[in-house]
């Protein structure tokens, strides 16, 4: 798979799970992460603080265009799945945006974004959005 191109959130296959596979194994550009944090509006060393990336690593692979490694680039799409999930529900970017960052109480008190620091976490912010999407008071 050619994964030189441009990677932006919005050509992210997030329905292909091969190819989601395929680019967490080369690493996806850092700059898929500035991306994300300036889409939700924290900085990239916040954003990398909750995935787990020393904000100095981060900022070296900015400065030098590099890829993220697989793990880092696993816990990065995580966040970039989920936004993209948020964004679809709420069909605003802002909102979506907004949602994210907002601590919550389905979440005793965390807001989305920090709970996707793991996976577990994650799985239960994709869980808010499904019980959002159909109605359900959260």
């Amino acid at each position: 798979m050619n994964t030189t191109s441009l990677v932006t959130l919005g050509s992210l296959p997030f329905g292909d799970n091969f190819r989601l596979a395929a680019l967490v194994a080369e690493g996806v550009p850092a700059g898929l992460l500035r991306d994300i944090a300036d889409l939700l509006q924290v900085t990239p060393a916040r954003l990398a603080e909750i995935l787990q990336i020393a904000p100095r690593t981060l900022m070296r692979r900015l400065a030098h265009n590099s890829r993220l490694k697989p793990d880092e680039s696993e816990r990065t799409l995580r966040v970039g799945r989920l936004v993209h999930l948020a964004e679809e529900l709420f069909q605003d970017r802002e909102a979506a945006s907004a949602w994210f960052r907002r601590p919550l109480r389905a979440l005793g008190g965390a807001s989305p974004l920090e709970m996707c620091a793991s996976e577990p976490g994650a799985r239960e912010v994709e869980a808010l959005l499904g019980r959002v999407s159909h109605g359900v008071v959260a």
